[in-house]
């Protein structure tokens, strides 16, 4: 997977369409892994509480809070 600065992720999300950047990213960097493509699959049908609900699960498994993370990522959206 190509590395990317967290400032051109933000700058990719904000300048152009969200959805269209994570699937570009998902598609050219995971086109084998069944878990990301599942996640790109709620994500074409729009399926906001299935995503919420992995991103739950993810940070949790990581010792993090959704949505103190969730508040941190829009504080840096809005950042820009």
């Amino acid at each position: 997977m190509a590395a990317l600065n967290p400032m051109q992720l933000l700058g990719m999300l904000k300048g152009g369409n969200p959805q269209a950047v994570a699937e570009q990213i998902i598609q050219q960097n995971f086109p084998n892994d069944p878990m990301m493509q599942n996640l790109l699959q709620m994500g074409q049908k729009g399926d906001t509480q299935g995503l919420q609900q992995f991103a739950q699960q993810f940070l949790g498994q990581q010792g993090k809070d959704f949505n103190s993370e969730m508040g941190n990522l829009m504080n840096m959206i809005k950042g820009l």
